[in-house]
């Protein structure tokens, strides 16, 4: 036991150390690799200043004679630079510092058209390339553009050393925390290992107890011995029971006759039930141990890298200001040479403006003299002349025949130095999270399998015997002393059924009904016992949780990559077109969804859920290869028919082995983890993105849906869900659009549920990675972005329920606090977009919707019960949903109509209105009476 809780936990523990190593370096590279684009961009943005003249004279780049030597200044200021090149329009390089190919590659004029501004970037294995497009005007045609060619060896000796440091700290603390773990479960789980081991001695090599040594439950000392103890009654009733059985079968005419349950034979039920499994007790000394030693090892391998991160990337920082010192005294010693005086300088000031603006960390540019000649940007230094000794201000002399005329002064923002370390922080701690969920699931899985699941049904089964059901074996495939039990027990259950049946086969007219009656007793028939049903929700959640994560990694991203994407239909406009992916994954999901439980029914959840999965990866790889907007909108649509098929598959899972009792809090779970999901799909995706590139994310996700699929192969049983087939009613389809007549159901879905799906849809899926990258936001953090909102919804779900539950809250009053909760929300972001009035607006969005999900369920199934009971609970959730659903289509492509003809600031006010229109309209049908503000709606 003590060996296994280790073995498990050093599992857990080196998978999420592995995953958390692996992200953290990726979020490294992301980091280092956008810090020397922007550097080397300068050189771009330099070396195309020097051929604007011949524009301005309306030439065109290739007409200006010594072109090459100009490219080649940039070498001049940084000696790693591998080449220089300008291009003309349509890529045809007519200056390069050397052999001059005939035009750059596909990948690199791509980025240079898809670029928002001047500025953009390319990166292979080996290059790293910076680009900066030469236009006569400012908001003209672009007329050429200069290439930097810089080497990727500097990137990728960082990410070696750093992979070095991580993979060292790693396994430094993988072996303590393992330890720490054997020694921890040594100490934690002695006396249960010593009470199993007791256990073991007594009954795996067949002894037998007598009854007068049976220890009452009382005797025993704590929980597990209390179990224990009632496992061995179990054991030896379970023993009674079944040479009562063989008795009877020998002797059919004199076994006494069927009538109530024997008291004695049902305690072991009844103490059981009194009772906690030892599977739960055993857990619960193993889980927080786990979960301590998780939390804490990851948390020292986030500190000791981000640590490392810092120290790799401060000499680029530094190299980019140096840079910037370097560019400024070359630029003016060059316009000194050519007779120009520096307080002549023409155009110096815009220019020093353009260098701050890809540097935001340099804050203040300066030239001067002993005064102050040219400057740009906010002054952090007080004092600024004569300081090119005092500490902290960096300075360039700038030298004219000889001698030093002027010099260079920059000022470094603390602040933007500080914020660009926050964000690394902050995308560290995303992946903690993230890892941390990962790896809680994964332990869910690897405990209730290997190390309680022999426990759990050798408890199981021992109840039902004793109680003298014998109708289910085990089939075993271990070779443990509880396998052998289990083996043991599953035998007698055969050994009777074949007595049973061969009895039956012999009997004659008088001792038939008697058999009968004692196979109705014991549980027999002449097929022989069935497999004991031992599946449970735990078997089926990481896959739930990997296929989640899955199908919400793009969701930071999407609209921009399908913007990127060329366009076949040009007659369309772009915010229309980058809808249409969601669009169609939202009516994919509406028209597959009525079917989901007949495919259930026809060929089980398994079957069902593999099914899915295999044309949801092709998918997912169809986007990655996609060059159209086409392409995407189609496979995207096809994921949405894996993701109703999934889901509703795992879902029917969950009620199938799910007793009914405890089907409501195994939902809430199943909510839980659903969200878990998404959330952690949402939170990585901006990262990976910002790293590996938009594209390579789904061959990520594909990745994902394989293991979900080969998890859902692995450990869902076959025939769990299609037993429910049998005897079946056929549903009645009209039952829906019966109840959707109803004016408070109507009500519901028009005041309550659509705005708050055109909300989820148009808004979050849709406007918030436009916004923010018109803000300029990475992946990465739009990805932090959004995932407040699914946080937000995991946290106040389960506080919305209680709010009805236990203080009686009216279900109405919160479906409107609800939906003026999420319109509010939105009103900062229209008045001034930005990542901190975004950030509110998810946390305000998602915590209105996380009051209205299940409210409104709940208000539709008290309508199911009162006023439309002819119609049924799955009709009027039916109709719920549906028109959820195509409200959140209309409303989504309506949004994105407004965003194009209008801006993403008039799209918000009107996702904000219908919010709040959508409230008052509810209110108003309920303070007129439409809507019952008694005890039913509520």
């Amino acid at each position: 036991m003590r060996f296994r809780s280790w073995i498990v936990t050093t599992i857990v523990i080196g998978i999420a150390q592995a995953v958390l190593s692996l992200l953290l370096v990726l979020q490294h590279d992301a980091l280092y690799s956008e810090l020397l684009r922007q550097r080397v961009s300068v050189i771009a943005q330099t070396t195309a200043e020097t051929f604007r003249p011949i524009l301005d004279l309306g030439l065109p780049i290739s007409m200006l004679r010594g072109g090459d030597a100009i490219v080649a200044r940039g070498i001049d200021i940084d000696p790693n630079i591998v080449a220089v090149h300008a291009i003309n329009p349509s890529g045809v390089v007519v200056h390069t510092t050397g052999p001059k190919p005939r035009t750059l590659s596909n990948d690199l004029m791509f980025a240079m058209r898809l670029a928002d501004g001047d500025f953009w970037g390319h990166e292979t294995q080996d290059f790293i390339y910076s680009g900066f497009s030469i236009r006569s005007s400012r908001n003209g045609p672009v007329s050429g553009a200069v290439v930097v060619e810089y080497p990727h060896h500097p990137l990728d000796q960082a990410s070696s050393n750093i992979v070095r440091i991580t993979l060292r700290n790693a396994l430094l603390i993988f072996v303590c925390t393992s330890a720490l773990a054997y020694v921890s479960f040594h100490l934690v789980l002695g006396r249960p290992r010593r009470r199993h081991a007791e256990f073991l001695s007594r009954y795996a090599s067949g002894a037998e107890q007598s009854p007068a040594e049976r220890l009452h439950p009382s005797q025993e000392r704590g929980a597990v011995d209390s179990e224990y103890a009632r496992l061995e009654q179990s054991l030896q009733d379970a023993k009674l029971a079944y040479d009562t059985a063989r008795r009877a079968i020998a002797a059919p005419e004199t076994a006494a006759p069927v009538t109530a349950p024997d008291p004695v034979q049902l305690a072991p039920q009844k103490d059981l039930a009194a009772g906690k499994e030892l599977k739960t007790l055993i857990m619960s000394r193993v889980l927080p141990i786990t979960i301590l030693l998780l939390v804490v090892s990851s948390f020292l391998i986030m500190a000791l890298t981000m640590r490392a991160v810092t120290r790799s990337i401060e000499p680029e920082l530094a190299a980019r200001t140096n840079l910037i010192g370097t560019v400024v005294s070359e630029n003016v010693q060059r316009a000194l040479d050519s007779g120009v005086a520096l307080d002549e300088i023409v155009g110096a000031d815009s220019f020093f403006g353009d260098m701050l603006e890809r540097l935001p960390e340099v804050s203040y540019i300066a030239v001067a003299t002993g005064r102050i000649v040219i400057e740009a940007g906010e002054r952090i230094d007080p004092y600024l002349a004569p300081p090119r000794e005092r500490r902290g201000v960096r300075s360039h002399p700038i030298l004219h025949a000889g001698e030093e005329v002027a010099y260079v002064i920059i000022d470094i923002d603390p602040r933007l130095i500080s914020q660009r370390f926050r964000g690394a922080f902050l995308d560290a701690a995303v992946i903690l999270l993230v890892t941390v969920l990962l790896a809680w699931e994964t332990m869910l899985l690897l405990t209730g399998r290997t190390l309680t699941g022999g426990l759990s049904r050798l408890q199981r089964l021992s109840g039902m015997q004793a109680a003298g059901d014998f109708s289910r074996r085990v089939v075993i495939s271990g070779q443990s002393s509880i396998h052998q039990l289990l083996r043991d027990m599953s035998r007698r259950a055969e050994d009777l059924h074949v007595a049973f049946a061969e009895a039956l086969k012999a009997a004659n007219g008088r001792s038939r009904p008697a058999l009968e009656d004692l196979g109705r007793r014991f549980g027999l028939s002449p097929k022989g016992p069935r497999p004991l049903e031992t599946s449970s929700f735990a078997d089926i959640r990481l896959a739930l949780f990997l296929f989640a994560a899955a199908d919400e990694l793009p969701l930071a991203f999407l609209p921009l990559y399908t913007r990127s994407a060329d366009n076949l239909w040009p007659w369309l406009d772009t915010s229309i077109l980058i809808s249409l992916p969601l669009a169609g994954y939202l009516l994919a999901i509406v028209v597959m969804s009525p079917y989901a439980r007949v495919l259930v029914e026809r060929f089980g959840v398994r079957a069902l859920f593999l099914a899915a999965t295999i044309p949801t990866l092709a998918a997912h790889v169809g986007i990655f290869a996609a060059t159209t907007a086409q392409e995407i909108i189609l496979w995207r649509t096809v994921t949405g028919l894996g993701y109703a098929l999934v889901t509703l598959a795992a879902q029917d899972y969950v009620l199938g082995v799910t007793p009914k009792d405890g089907r409501d809090r195994i939902l809430g779970v199943f909510t839980l983890v659903l969200f878990g999901g998404i959330f952690a799909g949402v939170a990585i995706g901006g990262v990976l993105a910002d790293r590996l590139g938009p594209a390579n994310v789904f061959l990520v996700s594909a990745s994902l849906i394989a293991a979900s699929a080969l998890l859902s192969v692995w450990l869902i049983a076959p025939e769990i869900g299609r037993s429910r087939m049998v005897g079946a009613a056929a549903p009645d389809r009209a039952a829906k659009w019966r109840a959707l007549t109803d004016l408070r159901l109507a009500s519901l879905i028009l005041g309550i549920a659509i705005p708050g799906a055109v909300v989820l849809q148009a808004f979050v899926s849709y406007l918030v990675a436009l916004t923010l990258d018109a803000q300029g936001a990475s992946s990465a953090e739009t990805g932090r972005i959004l995932m407040l909102y699914f946080l937000a919804i995991m946290v106040v779900s389960p506080l919305a329920g209680q709010l009805t539950e236990t203080l009686r809250v009216p279900g109405t009053l919160l479906c409107l606090a609800g939906a003026a909760l999420s319109g509010l929300s939105l009103l900062p972001v229209a008045a001034a977009p930005s990542q901190a009035t975004m950030a509110l607006a998810m946390i305000g969005a998602g915590t209105g919707g996380a009051l209205v999900r299940g409210t409104q369920v709940s208000l539709a199934l008290r309508l199911a019960e009162t006023d439309l009971s002819q119609c049924g609970p799955a009709a009027v959730l039916g109709a719920l949903r549906t028109g959820e659903r195509l409200g959140s289509i209309i409303g989504l492509v309506l949004m994105a109509v407004i965003a194009g003809a209008a801006d993403y600031q008039t799209a918000t006010i009107a996702i904000a209105a219908w919010s709040l229109g959508g409230a008052v309209l509810y209110g108003i049908m309920l303070g007129t009476g439409l809507l019952t503000g008694t005890r039913s709606s509520r």
